[in-house]
Parts: C-alpha cells; structure tokens; sequence
C-alpha cells in the first residue's frame, strides 16, 4: 500500500512531555486544518498504517516482547545492548526498560492519532466512504487496544482526543472496560470492505480481518460460542476469497506478497527508503530456536525447513523471513502477517472443541485441525488420537505453536491458555503469576503520581 509519510509528518510531531502524554501536536491548529476532505483522510490513515512499520511496533519490539519473552525463543546474550532484550527474555526487566518503554509510547501514540482521525471523518461527505474509513481507523485502534491489554492488563482508555492537561487525569480503566472498547470497534468494522481490487490499497483493513480480530478477542476472554459462531461465518462464507497456500513457505514467499492466506498484514519494501522490515536477532542464529519446538515437528512437516537457516550475506536468518536485500537500499521487504487464514481455522476448531467435543472426524472441528495439518505434509488426527475434549485442545494449542512461530502469537497464546508458568518452567525459566503482565514504564508511574488511579503493576515495585 502507497505510504504518504512526508505528507502526514507534521501531524506526527509531538511536544515533550511524558511518554504517554506526548498528545498535543507542536501547533494546536495543525490538525483541525488538515482534515478539509476525503484525500486529507486518506493520508492521515495511510500515516497510522506506516506507523505499524516502528521499530517500536512490528518492525522489531513488538516480535521483542510477544515472541522473544515466549519459550519459542531464547537471547543468550546478557550484555548485547545493554541487556535490555535479554532481561525481558529472562524476566527481570524492570519498569525503566526502554524496549517497554518505548511501545508504550508509541502504540498509545498511534492510538492518538487514530482518535484525531475519529475525531473528523465528518469532513468525507460521501457516506460509504466515511463509513470505510472509519472502519479502518477504528479497527487500528481495536488492534493497538488489544496488544496494550494483553501486555499491561488495566491501562488508560483514550476513545477521544484529549488535551495534555487532561491526560494527566487518566487513569488505569479495567481490563473489562478495554475489552468492551475493542469490541465495539471491531463491530463497527465489520462494515468495511471484503477486499480491495487496487494495488495500492492492499493491506488495508476488511471486514474479514475485523471479524478474525474479533473473534481472537472472543477466544482470549473465553467466549466461545460468540468465537465460534463469527469463525464459522468467515469459513462457510469467505473461503473463496480467502484460503491456504498450496505450501507453507508459499506464504512467505516475497513474490505472493498479500496472497489469499493473508488476511492483514504490515506492509514493508525493500525498494523504497524506509519502509524496509527488519532482521530481527529472533529472526537470526543470534537467538536459540527451542529444541522442544523443532523437534515437535514430526516426519515430512514441510513448517520445520521454515525454522532452518539461510545465509543471506553475511546472516543466517529463518527462512520464514529470508530476502535478497535490494542493492540501493539494503533493506529487506518481507510482509509482517498479523492474521492469516491458517489463524481462523486453527482458532475455528479451537473454539467449536470448547463449545462441544465432537469424535465425528468429518466435523468442522477435525476438518479445520486437519487442513492444516495437511498442507504442511503433516499425519492427519484420527478420533482414536484425540478421544475427548481435552486431548483435542492440547492438539490444538500444540498446532498453533507449529504453525504460527516467530508471528507474535506465542506469548499471547501461553496467556491465554494459562500455560505461560509450566512453558517457562520448560525452559528452565521460573516465573510467577507477577510475570504474565509487563511494567508499566517508570517515567509514567512517575509523573502521573497517583498510586490509586495509575499503580506500576504488582511485582515491579
């Protein structure tokens, strides 16, 4: 998708203040000026799309504390930039990390500026296209919501735009409260678009993609009925659209970039200054693949050779996200995949085992487990090998670490499933209830000064 970073710069600057209080933009006029039409728009989203790109979002940090502080991965480097990955690998970061620090910062930053969005889309006079634009924006803000929610627990809810004065008010809202928020919208989301025909425009939002974040959403607070029923929906009703590749490295392939696997992703190139993705030491033989992980891949499962090493010059990195640097830039422009179809139907069959076991191999559940266990080449479940409602969950759980690894998922599934303390263990890791959510960074402890409003979560004091 076309990037209008120049364009949408000044809306991006931010005066000094704190790290969650750095709202208010350098000219108090700047932004209600931008927004005089549906072009104005349409840069300001193509801004909060860009900012995906961070290094403080998916470009790098996000990978650092989703995948890196799982039992996927392991930094075995103490003193490599000061420790700073290391600790939260081995969790004893504390709340002056500033890896934590920074996606703070900048996803409640993307948060403000998606509110400003919100804020104006009255300046779009055509109603289908107000509706989709706001589709988008609302949908950006569900999914920084939701990252912030799993990694902080309680944390500020800002639905509006808010002055610097008034953001030293904030408080931490509930986890409840959050969720209801991302909720609604994502439902409001639904509206936008299947897909989109222009070039330019993939990767933006659809409302397949708000409806596969929503029931992920579903999925993590137990909803399983409601997981369900909306999974059930976009497999009955968008598998043609929307399907597996043929193979699993053919959805990392660079020349399928936003193929029918993929549906949301970041966006990077390696032929444009600055839009190249990252080679993150996760990526890289840097870091220490989990030997339980590889070897859970049994016989010809095509995923392992994605977790084997490829030199790409002077590198050894993952073949999942291995490129060719282009020789003007030197980037790398390997797609980022938030949501894939493997996700839906993994999550499908999930969901529909907790509202009922069924032994019926030609169920939804078993078909959606087994598609894709069939593309990687992998032996198919029987109802013999899973007999019962928990042996199929432990299956399951089990194939999503084999088909999402190094996708940001990890973590956040260990959660979710309440297996982050025994994983760990694993590991040789020894962790406590204190550890599943992150600090909050110091500084905004600090400056917001209120113990009862805006605590540091337990453990970090």
């Amino acid at each position: 998708m076309k990037r209008y970073i120049t364009e949408f710069f000044f809306l991006l600057l931010f005066a000094s203040c704190s790290d969650f209080l750095e709202l208010t933009p350098v000219s108090e006029a700047s932004a209600p000026n931008f927004y005089r039409n549906a072009k104005d728009m349409k840069v300001a989203l193509n801004g909060a799309y860009a900012s995906l790109q961070s290094n403080s979002m998916y470009r790098s940090d996000y990978t650092t504390l989703m995948e890196v502080r799982s039992d996927n991965i392991a930094d075995n480097n103490p003193g490599g930039a000061a420790g700073i990955y290391y600790n939260i690998d081995k969790f004893t970061a504390k709340g002056d990390n500033t890896v934590i620090r920074d996606v703070w910062k900048t996803t409640y930053k993307q948060i403000y500026r998606l509110n400003e969005i919100l804020d104006k889309t009255d300046v779009v006079v055509e109603p289908g296209l107000r509706t989709q634009y706001e589709g988008e924006a609302r949908f950006l803000r569900a999914l920084a919501y939701f990252n912030i929610v799993r990694l902080w627990g309680n944390a500020p809810l800002i639905l509006s735009p808010i002055t610097t004065q008034e953001a030293y008010s904030q408080t931490r809202k509930s986890v409840n409260d959050i969720y209801v928020a991302i909720e609604a919208d994502l439902d409001f989301a639904k509206q936008l678009p299947e897909n989109y025909t222009a070039d330019a425009d993939l990767g933006r939002a659809t409302s397949v993609a708000a409806k596969t974040l929503l029931a992920k959403v579903y999925l993590t607070q137990k909803k399983y009925r409601e997981a369900a029923s909306l999974l059930e929906d976009l497999v009955i009703n968008y598998s043609d659209t929307y399907s597996l590749q043929d193979t699993p490295a053919d959805v990392f392939d660079v020349t399928k970039k936003m193929n029918k696997e993929i549906l949301f992703a970041v966006r990077f190139s390696k032929t444009i200054p600055g839009e190249s993705s990252s080679t993150h030491d996760a990526y890289t033989n840097k870091f220490g693949m989990d030997a339980a992980l590889l070897s859970s891949y049994k016989g010809s499962d095509k995923r392992k050779a994605l977790l084997s090493y490829t030199r790409v010059n002077s590198t050894f990195i993952v073949r999942k996200y291995a490129d060719t640097p282009d020789l003007s830039t030197n980037g790398v422009g390997v797609d980022f995949p938030v949501l894939r179809w493997a996700d839906v139907l993994l999550m499908y069959a999930e969901a529909l085992n907790e509202v009922a076991y069924s032994g019926d191999e030609t169920a939804a559940a078993f078909s959606a487990l087994n598609a894709v266990r069939r593309r990687a080449s992998a032996s198919l479940y029987t109802a013999a090998i899973l007999p019962d409602q928990n042996s199929f969950r432990e299956a399951v759980w089990l194939e999503r670490r084999l088909e999402l690894p190094l996708e940001n998922h990890r973590w956040f599934d260990l959660l979710r499933t309440g297996k982050a303390i025994e994983a760990m263990k694993a590991v040789k890791l020894d962790i406590t209830g204190n550890d599943l959510l992150y600090p909050i960074p110091e500084s905004e402890v600090l400056i917001m000064n209120n113990p009862a409003g805006f605590p540091q979560n337990p453990g970090y004091n």
